[in-house]
């Protein structure tokens, strides 16, 4: 029997007038936060899962919950410290080092990531989900013949998730193995025909090797799964600029706009389209329209401040890769054309002031 939304609620607060009278008693924390995870409220869930830990440090199962909604909430740290504890208690658990090897992964520390993965195979290592999690360890550290060689495990012990072909194609793609990269998507889409994910994967790979034609039948076979899905017509965009078809290609990024007007790319990959033509403009539109998405990703405003440079617009370019630099101070390449573009405009301010008081004269 379904518990309807007025019982939810009293039983809600039920949990909070007992923790409340009983502190002590875990329990009641436990059903409380499965009612929140239910409803998909996690803030409410993981503030739930700290004042159980300020009654009992050493509850794993909040330890390990309050790591996975950290993990979620993207703050990393946060996760391996509460996955770490985990440890400490479910020594031999092998999600939980998983976990934490994922969480490390996540930040980028490849030796931690591994040493966490490697205590979840001891544990277990017949697990499709960890290979593949491996696989996708070496693929970030662009290591990918490491990382086919796991997701090939993956698939060995799973041989239906779509999953494990998709990440490895990918692997594949990056290698520029584009052939065989189809065949191991033909195996995903075996599995399941309205994979999305492995038909634009497939339509990639057949524009990267220039056969333009079966690219297009994987497009529109996505198209019949789902008119609505923004990365087809950017990726659609993409194919029909690589093989030249420049004002079909502008359709398709116009269209990906139309389908979600609130991601960048594709703005950002039309206005580079312009620039090509000459459209600076038409260029600058886009880009400031990526720019008002995203306010803080430096590369946009170095287009901006390129569009304007190419306007003759020194004044702006100027400050706009001020704000690019603003936004990343290592970005060497954005210094060095803001010291040019900055001394031109020294330049022409000495020459027009020389050129009045010569007048005067």
């Amino acid at each position: 029997m379904e518990i309807s939304n007025n019982n939810e609620k009293d039983i809600k607060e039920q949990l909070i007038d007992k923790i409340s009278k009983n502190p002590a008693e875990e329990e009641n924390y436990i059903e409380l936060s499965k009612l929140y995870l239910g409803e998909q409220n996690f803030e409410e869930a993981l503030g739930v899962y700290e004042s159980l830990l300020k009654v009992n440090p050493f509850n794993s199962q909040a330890l390990i919950n309050a790591g996975s909604l950290y993990f979620y909430f993207k703050n990393l740290n946060k996760s391996i410290d509460y996955y770490t504890r985990a440890t400490e208690i479910e020594s031999n658990s092998f999600s939980v080092y998983m976990n934490l090897g994922n969480a490390y992964a996540e930040l980028g520390d490849f030796n931690k990531a591994m040493k966490n993965y490697t205590k979840a195979l001891e544990l277990e290592s017949n697990s499709a989900a960890l290979f593949n999690a491996i696989g996708l360890l070496y693929q970030d550290n662009k290591d990918y013949l490491s990382a086919i060689v796991n997701y090939d495990r993956a698939i060995a012990l799973d041989e239906q998730d779509p999953e494990n072909y998709i990440n490895k194609a990918s692997a594949q793609m990056s290698m520029h193995m584009y052939r065989e990269a189809v065949k191991t998507l033909k195996k995903a889409i075996s599995h399941d025909k309205t994979n999305m994910k492995a038909l634009i994967c497939t339509a990639n790979c057949y524009a990267s090797l220039k056969d333009f034609d079966d690219a297009e039948k994987f497009f529109e076979k996505c198209y019949k799964i789902d008119k609505n899905v923004y990365q087809v017509y950017v990726c659609h965009a993409i194919a029909y600029s690589d093989a030249g078809r420049t004002d079909l290609a502008i359709d398709k990024y116009k269209e990906a706009i139309t389908v979600n007007p609130n991601m960048p790319n594709a703005y950002i990959l039309l206005g580079n389209i312009y620039v090509e033509q000459h459209k600076y403009l038409e260029a600058l539109d886009c880009y400031k329209k990526a720019s008002e998405i995203n306010p803080n990703d430096a590369k946009t405003y170095t287009f901006i401040g390129n569009t304007y440079f190419m306007l003759n617009d020194l004044e702006n370019a100027i400050h706009t890769y001020r704000t690019a630099l603003a936004h990343n101070e290592q970005a060497q390449e954005n210094k060095l054309v803001y010291i040019e573009i900055l001394q031109e405009y020294i330049n022409r301010k000495e020459a027009e002031s020389s050129g009045e008081k010569s007048v005067i004269s």
